[in-house]
């Protein structure tokens, strides 16, 4: 199944004991996930171990954003970790994505490291305040995106209904994650830039980032698997 490389699910937990119960029940039908910083800093880094050693391959959501060359060290340990994704965001600059970029290819290394635009959760009226300015939403993550792939880096974190302008601009094998993909059956808490599955898929997302309609579904594997059999039909 083909979409079963499109889905990255969500490990929104504070304990290896859920993410056990719940990496177990899914099985064989989920190879992605998503570890970000609640479950990173509450297993110490645990998370990372735990999911290699399924051979599953890891989203390491951490954001990071700091001065230059410690937002490099963070990426170097990231990437000597063996994750498959890990990310920085892109307003940390170009100086620094291009020497991230450079030192991925000097290390040789297999892991993807992409930019956060503007969050998902994020609306333009949000943003407009925040950076003091009347560009819109649109245009901020176009350009953030744009600088991105100038710098070298593989891609960006953006919402599903921006995939397939960033793709435009930057090129088909420039890698869109998105998060604020919600089936048209479970609610959408506190994601304003929304897609389906399907819709998500057909809008040029490569990556769907899917946690409570598959982790707070009554039937976990069961959601996971409708998911599935959403994007199946549409590729």
């Amino acid at each position: 199944m083909k979409a079963r490389k499109k889905v990255i699910t969500a490990l929104d937990y504070k304990n290896m004991d859920d993410v056990k119960n719940l990496v177990e029940l899914l099985g064989d039908e989920i190879e992605y996930y998503k570890a970000g910083l609640e479950i990173f800093l509450n297993t110490g880094g645990e998370i990372v171990d735990y999911l290699h050693s399924l051979n599953k391959k890891i989203f390491l959501d951490l954001k990071f954003h700091d001065i230059n060359n410690t937002t490099k060290m963070a990426c170097e340990f990231a990437a000597r970790k063996g994750v498959f994704i890990f990310n920085i965001h892109a307003s940390c600059g170009t100086e620094t994505m291009y020497e991230i970029s450079k030192m991925l290819k000097d290390m040789n290394s297999k892991s993807l490291c992409i930019a956060v635009t503007v969050l998902t959760s994020m609306t333009e009226e949000k943003m407009q305040e925040i950076f003091m300015t009347d560009a819109s939403l649109d245009n901020m993550v176009m350009n953030m995106a744009e600088l991105t792939g100038k710098s070298g880096l593989h891609g960006v974190v953006c919402s599903a209904w921006e995939a397939a302008k960033v793709k435009e601009r930057c090129g088909e094998n420039f890698v869109t994650v998105c998060p604020g993909v919600r089936p048209a059956w479970s609610a959408s808490d506190d994601q304003k830039r929304i897609m389906t599955p399907a819709e998500a898929v057909k809008n040029g997302a490569d990556y769907l980032v899917i946690g409570r309609p598959i982790t707070k579904a009554d039937d976990p594997k069961k959601a996971a698997m409708r998911i599935l059999e959403e994007i199946e039909a549409v590729l």
